[in-house]
């Protein structure tokens, strides 16, 4: 095997042979030991997948795999002895085997040139080839004006090749094309050709004769590219095979009786695939197939973020963004400051005109959620060395150029007011008299008439709060941007007038986690961890000796709480975040980011059933003798129920215009509290779906509602901008309230107090809290207790633990338990990752919370 980095042969299946030199590239040679060499393989080659289509693998390629592609290839180029093949690809890559092949194949003439010439070959090079195999972000590093000459008449290149990543529209091929030249007699073949490493190295190919595309679904991915390749269109909700030759959406899986490459991390028999069966590697792709059966690449499956409580698929959002400006657009997440960022590539820099224009067509065009925090344009695009999109270097030279500059509140509202929408706040003088008054007509709009979302002023008080250490101001500014009656020149002069406090010193941030000496500590270790292989934000959930959890890769898997060996495991169509409800000895259900509620036997790993309500699920099921009832972000109808036994839909409800974040709370036999984005909140007949009533706060409702054990029963909710509100039940109408300094994402948790007249109030906060209020149920007065502060914004719930603690968790990792009786710490553990599962304990003295470095932990305070 050949790579760049010596550091992938430290394996037991290894030993590094040796090393050579290419224009000043070192590559290292590796041999794989004798005792894991089967010679009945014949592997040509062995290669490292870059990670695109999951965790990087090791791929044994067999002659018998590759040679098909080469030869099929060669036939449908035309290759002869006269042709010129430039070999763009590095060694790791494994397009470079099949262009170093099809030379070897046809006696053609191979050039051979260092990696910079490779990403900006000299007008002497692109004149002399004939065939030219690359990425199209390779191919955009050219130039265009190095484009235009590979396409003019009178360039020697007969074919293009362009694979590896999502072929370019129609709209910017006809970009490429050199313009008023007359017609070529022989104009240059285009191919979209695509494969994975997994099933080395082609599987389609599509010449593009008449650069014909299917609409919104671009240039198709082909046929398969020899008569060997079968492909196969699994669904999206339960994995399995589509009907061949049906219009359907789903994801690619590549297969063959006799291409067959070994994988050690999938097949431990390495003799399992010489009994001539077909085996079909997954490629991570959503394809869409026409009633023409027409194969269209649609975007990466787990490709998608979760954006202020909507899901937003970012390659969709390219492809909508291509189409629309005719030019490569880039979405990048920016996981640490909650923003999209989307960069659109261009030579020159964009006019304030041209910029204007697409702001506008950007506000017309796009949903809410799609909407960009930021707009960069760029000059080139980074690559990797296998010359695809770079998005962690794209964001680590926006992020780097961001810190250089010094940003205050007021610099931010500006240029979210200047990049998003379109409104320009440079000084203007007493000269330029028209400016100045439309400048005036758009300052005494409120941030959402001048086009604002809701989704914008939460994610812009957010950005600007990581800037003021006063999270009342914070609170203040979020308010603001909500308001109707509050114009861009009152927020411009509040954020004017902000004085920004002197930094804290990192010690004393730190201090905020000391531990008071005279406090008896409880030590905390952990007991053991499983992997889920991506984030795990769902809360788990504990029935008997079983503890279960869902998590960002789709699985949901149930351990024994003890040992922590896997009882089961249930593979799903997507992420989930919702927890698992266990609704009987050996049944369980759990919502997806699909739509669809799974019932499944976390005994055996089995699903049992499937309900579809047409929105993602986050919240937590509400199972009763009689009825599930399931709360989602479908827009149709957010709330439904069906007959537990029979899975019949009984009633649906929808309930405002957003989707269903905050779990439901069933508050007694006939009712249940809903709770949504909108800050709607209503109390339903469980029976009959019908409203008792429906009452609405001022913003979005994250936080999942508590009941109170008084004699009233009186409701606990709180919404986004910080405020806890006491409710009645019998009329939802407020009876006291609570501001916090913080955004609220938390859930509520009660506990009674000592005296029956006192209950106490736990919730985390976003400015780094837990707080206890007191509620004195005599005189309906809610009251401010204590907080305590953590190393980071608290979204979990906190709950109460035992030995008379309460276990909170902060998005720094933090898990942490506070006695009740002192408000002081009693224990901490630090988990490598950030924290936003709610955890659950068992025992009285195990915890149990995901995280997001991939693992479920439990852990043990003694």
């Amino acid at each position: 095997m050949i790579s760049d980095d010596p550091q992938i042969f430290n394996q037991a299946l290894w030993k590094l042979y040796g090393s050579f030199i290419v224009f000043e590239t070192t590559y290292f040679v590796g041999k794989i030991k004798t005792a894991q060499t089967t010679e009945h393989l014949e592997i040509c080659y062995t290669i490292s997948t870059s990670g695109s289509t999951g965790t990087p693998k090791i791929v044994h390629v067999p002659f018998s795999c590759i040679y098909p592609n080469i030869k099929a290839l060669c036939s449908i180029l035309e290759i002869t002895q006269h042709d010129k093949i430039l070999l763009v690809s590095p060694p790791t890559f494994d397009p470079f085997v099949v262009e170093f092949f099809m030379a070897i194949e046809k006696g053609a003439s191979l050039i051979v040139v260092n990696r910079t010439s490779r990403l900006t070959p000299s007008a002497n090079v692109l004149r002399k080839i004939t065939i030219l195999q690359t990425t199209p972000s390779v191919l955009r590093s050219f130039g265009t004006r190095n484009i235009r000459d590979l396409f003019h008449p009178k360039s020697s290149l007969r074919c293009l090749l362009l694979g590896g990543e999502e072929f370019p529209s129609m709209q910017e091929i006809q970009l490429w094309l050199p313009r008023q030249v007359a017609p070529t007699p022989k104009p240059v073949r285009i191919f979209n050709i695509y494969g994975i490493t997994e099933y080395s190295c082609w599987a389609t190919i599509n010449e593009c004769t008449h650069l014909f595309g299917n609409g919104n679904l671009g240039i198709a991915l082909g046929k398969p590219l020899d008569n060997v390749t079968k492909l196969q269109i699994n669904a999206i909700d339960d994995d399995m095979p589509l009907p061949e030759g049906s219009a359907c959406k789903g994801e690619l899986l590549i297969g063959s009786f006799v291409r067959h490459c070994y994988i050690p991390q999938f097949d431990k028999n390495m003799h399992a695939w010489r009994d001539n069966e077909i085996i079909f590697r997954r490629t991570g792709d959503l394809v869409e197939r026409d009633a023409e059966g027409n194969l269209y690449y649609i975007g990466r499956v787990n490709n998608c973020i979760k954006r202020l409580g909507k899901r937003l698929c970012l390659d969709s959002l390219e492809n909508k963004l291509g189409r629309l400006f005719k030019q490569k657009a880039i979405c990048i997440w920016h996981n640490t400051s909650k923003q999209l960022l989307i960069c659109f590539v261009s030579e020159k820099q964009e006019d304030a005109h041209a910029k204007q224009n697409l702001q506008s067509v950007l506000k017309n065009e796009l949903c809410d959620y799609e909407q960009p925090d930021q707009i960069k344009f760029i000059n080139e695009i980074p690559l990797s060395k296998h010359g695809k999109i770079d998005r962690h270097q794209l964001l680590k030279n926006i992020v780097e150029a961001k810190e250089k500059i010094s940003e205050t509140p007021l610099t931010i509202l500006k240029s979210f007011l200047d990049n998003v929408l379109g409104i320009k706040m440079a000084n203007i003088t007493n000269k330029t008299e028209s400016p100045k008054k439309r400048l005036k007509n758009n300052l005494e709009l409120s941030f959402t008439a001048a086009g604002g979302t809701s989704f914008h002023a939460l994610s812009l008080s957010m950005q600007i709060g990581e800037i003021m250490q006063d999270s009342d101001t914070q609170r203040q500014l979020l308010e603001m941007l909500l308001s109707s009656e509050t114009t861009l020149q009152n927020i411009t002069h509040f954020l004017k007038n902000y004085s920004r406090p002197r930094p804290i010193a990192k010690s004393l941030a730190e201090a905020m986690l000391r531990i008071p000496s005279n406090i008896n500590m409880l030590d905390i270790k952990m007991l053991w961890r499983a992997d889920l292989r991506r984030c795990v934000d769902a809360s788990p959930s504990i029935h008997d000796n079983v503890v279960s959890v869902g998590s960002h890769s789709h699985i949901v898997l149930s351990f024994n709480t003890k040992t922590g060996e896997e009882v089961s495991r249930v593979n799903l169509s997507d992420r989930i975040e919702c927890p698992v409800v266990f609704i009987s000895r050996d049944l369980a259900t759990v919502g997806c980011y699909d739509g669809i509620l799974y019932g499944f036997d976390f005994r055996r790993g089995k699903i049992s059933w499937q309900l579809n309500v047409h929105g993602m699920i986050k919240a937590k099921p509400i199972v009763t003798k009689e009825l599930i009832i399931v709360a989602s972000y479908a827009e149709e109808f957010n709330i439904h129920a069906f007959e537990l036994k029979t899975l019949s839909s009984v009633w649906q409800f929808k309930l405002g215009n957003k989707g269903i974040f905050s779990s439901p709370l069933q508050i007694s036999d006939d009712l249940i509290l809903f709770c949504n984005l909108d800050g709607y909140y209503a109390l339903i007949e469980i029976t009959s779906g019908f409203p008792k009533w429906i009452k609405q706060l001022e913003s979005p409702i994250f936080s999942t509602p508590a009941q109170l054990e008084t004699v009233s029963k009186e409701l606990i909710l709180a919404e986004v901008k910080g405020r806890v509100v006491v409710c009645s039940s019998e009329n939802g109408d407020e009876i006291a309230y609570f501001q916090a300094d913080g955004n609220i994402f938390s859930g509520i948790t009660v506990q009674q107090a000592n005296s029956n007249e006192n209950v106490q109030l736990f919730f985390g906060c976003h400015d780094k809290n837990v707080y206890c209020l007191n509620y004195k149920t005599t005189t309906k007065h809610l009251s401010f207790l204590w907080k305590i502060g953590l190393n980071a914004a608290v979204y979990s719930t906190p709950i109460v633990g035992f030995e008379g603690t309460l276990v909170a968790c902060s998005t720094k990792g933090s898990v942490v338990l506070i006695d009740l009786r002192t408000s002081q710490l009693k224990g901490i553990y630090s988990i490598n990752g950030e924290i936003f599962s709610t955890p659950c304990i068992s025992d009285n003295k195990y915890i149990y919370v995901g995280s997001r470095d991939n693992f479920l932990y439990a852990l043990e305070a003694h």
